[in-house]
């Protein structure tokens, strides 16, 4: 196949991520590039060789993906009490009743959500950091944090 193909299925590979939002398209287009570049430049004109080098490059750049530039993105959904205890949020709303509360919001969801009602001894305004220091039942118990 001539590589001036290889490099437009590649740009067009690439091109689909932006339709499909999985950023596991792009490293099959990369890996077509590469090998047209490669087939250019050494002359690999078997069709043959040519799969198996873009093979071997689509599954080398997504283990490097995964491996080594992914960022973790874990959440606590599932999770018991004792595995979110600790975890600090940021107040979003702040409610004067007889006992002070409001809604604290987490960066990564906790037990299913981002925002969660809490009760506090503690006086929070919003914008406050706030530390989960126990659960009870539908509502957090947050400290200073």
């Amino acid at each position: 196949m001539k590589p001036w193909i290889w490099v437009a299925s590649g740009i067009a590979l690439a091109a689909l991520e932006l339709v499909v939002p999985s950023f596991t398209i792009i490293w099959f287009g990369l890996a077509a590039i590469v090998t047209g570049i490669i087939s250019f430049l050494f002359g690999i004109q078997s069709l043959a060789a040519q799969l198996a080098l873009w093979a071997f490059l689509s599954g080398l750049f997504t283990f490097m993906w995964f491996k080594f530039f992914r960022q973790e993105t874990r959440t606590f959904s599932g999770q018991g009490k004792d595995a979110v205890i600790g975890k600090t949020g940021t107040i979003v709303r702040v409610t004067d009743s007889t006992f002070p509360g409001g809604v604290i919001r987490f960066p990564i969801a906790i037990m299913g959500s981002d925002e969660w009602s809490f009760i506090s001894e503690d006086e929070f305004h919003v914008g406050d950091r706030g530390m989960i220091a126990d659960v009870a039942g539908d509502k957090l118990i947050i400290k200073k944090g």
